[in-house]
């Protein structure tokens, strides 16, 4: 069987042979019955359309992701060459029985040379679940192989919920993660020679900006430059609206702080500036492949350009994460991106790129506060840990914050809050907002570092953003820490 996922790049890319045989290639990436980008569909060996998968995956890109999509893809295919080739006999999506279900279920997650774990299943199971659900509305079967009970459980079902894994920095693994890691200063505020500084200051404000909102690493990395405003003098900080590249879309509000956007617009006029200015004849070579904007509203947060040879006008909140990377404008240097973070030839940073960038920054600062007796480093940083520690943080902040005003109100003379006053003040509710949460039960995961997080809130919010705390303040802590070892 083979299979392929729909790509408009790829079309673009050989239109003239498509034109060729009379196919009108704006059109058909236009037309309002198009496949979306990233569909998944299956040939057999006479390059026909492989039955049921490919009716099922253009029933599920109607409203599912090309990433999800893809996952499912290769979840229903290791489904299907388990049936087909490891059963005896063989069976088939549409005859396979309960048993042979709870087969493939025993032998993904037990038998097979690397087992996998309950998250994942679940998502194996999540797309056997959807495509039978499938074929029974549309006829195919007249029941599921396998019953579902009252409480959802069926007979994939397997191991037990994981709860969240919170792994959240202190003060201190932070400033070596940032200054350190990703900054390539030494911690007695030196610099370090050796430290290669390409993408230095691209690295250390994509941090900040992480562990300042609880953004996650889609979310960051595919903002665009537009969104997010240079700083001003005595100013606040400024809201940024998440729509399109939030998870599941849940529409949030995230605060950036001034001290970001300084950061933020340091790495601008330098290393973004830099890469604007020499990736215009890369973007024209692509330019098929991109959305060409001509019209800007900084206003109304609107973009108007030509997408696959078709005028196209999007709300900003509203585009996808894979329209954003392919945003680009006509500037002073040619085509220029109009993303924020960027990389090599002008395009937005993969989420494994991020993830190497951290790693290797994680990896250095753990050898260089090994070596200076400075700190205990995790094992492993991973991005979303900025986002824990951002949680971690605020849930005991604005949990202090309300202990702290009754007693002011009782100290007063006052009475207790109302409840309405309780609920409009509540810190997990707030904290629930400020992530993005569309489940309670998730936020409420960071409750138990009520009590276990002297690391991280040893000291006041003001500290974390604060603009007059050098480095070389902590550098000095450190060093006399160092000292006495």
């Amino acid at each position: 069987m083979s299979y392929f996922f729909t790509s408009y790049s790829s079309v673009v890319r050989h239109r003239e042979a498509f034109g060729g045989f009379g196919f009108d290639v704006p059109a058909m990436l236009s037309a309002p019955m198009a496949l979306p980008e990233g569909t998944p569909f299956f040939l057999d060996e006479d390059m026909r359309p492989r039955e049921p998968m490919t009716s099922y995956f253009f029933y599920l890109a109607r409203h599912v992701e090309a990433e999800s999509l893809r996952d499912y893809a290769y979840d229903l295919m290791g489904l299907e060459d388990f049936l087909a080739r490891v059963l005896d006999p063989p069976a088939d999506l549409l005859s396979a029985s309960e048993e042979d279900l709870v087969a493939f279920r025993r032998w993904r997650t037990q038998l097979a040379p690397v087992p996998v774990g309950p998250a994942t299943w679940r998502r194996n199971r999540a797309a056997i679940n959807g495509f039978y659900d499938w074929a029974v509305g549309s006829g195919l079967l007249q029941q599921r192989p396998y019953l579902r009970r009252r409480n959802g459980r069926d007979a994939l079902s397997w191991g037990t919920a994981a709860d969240l894994d919170v792994r959240h920095l202190s003060r201190a693994q932070w400033v070596m993660l940032h200054r350190v890691g990703l900054g390539g200063d030494l911690p007695d505020g030196s610099v370090d020679r050796g430290f290669r500084r390409v993408n230095r200051l691209r690295s250390m404000s994509a941090a900040e900006l992480a562990v300042t909102t609880g953004m996650r690493l889609r979310e960051f990395s595919c903002l665009l430059d537009m969104e997010v405003p240079g700083p001003s003098r005595g100013g606040t900080a400024v809201p940024v609206a998440l729509q399109a590249i939030a998870k599941f879309g849940f529409p949030r509000v995230v605060m950036v702080q001034q001290v970001v956007l300084r950061s933020l617009e340091l790495y601008r006029r330098t290393e973004r500036a830099a890469v604007v200015a020499c990736c215009g004849p890369v973007l024209w070579r692509r330019r098929a492949d991109l959305f060409v904007v001509d019209d800007v509203d900084g206003r109304g947060m609107r973009l108007s350009g030509r997408l696959h040879g078709r005028r196209r006008s999007f709300a900003v909140a509203a585009m996808p994460a894979g329209l954003r990377r392919i945003a680009v404008r006509e500037g002073e240097h040619g085509l220029e991106p109009l993303g924020l973070f960027l990389g090599r030839g002008g395009r937005m940073l993969s989420a494994s790129r991020w993830q190497q960038v951290f790693d290797d920054a994680a990896g250095r600062a753990r050898e260089v506060a090994a070596e200076w007796g400075a700190v205990v480093m995790p094992a492993r940083v991973r991005i979303h840990d900025l986002r824990h520690t951002f949680a971690v943080f605020m849930l005991r902040l604005l949990t202090e914050q309300v202990i702290e005003d009754e007693r002011r109100r009782r100290e007063a003379g006052g009475s207790g809050a109302w409840l309405m006053e309780h609920v409009a003040r509540a810190p997990l509710m707030i904290l629930q907002r400020l992530l993005g949460h569309r489940d309670p039960r998730s936020t409420m995961t960071y409750l138990r570092y009520l009590e276990d997080v002297s690391a991280i809130v040893a000291r006041a919010v003001e500290e974390w953003t604060d603009a007059d705390r050098s480095f070389a303040d902590y550098a000095a802590q450190l060093g006399g820490r160092v000292g006495g070892v």
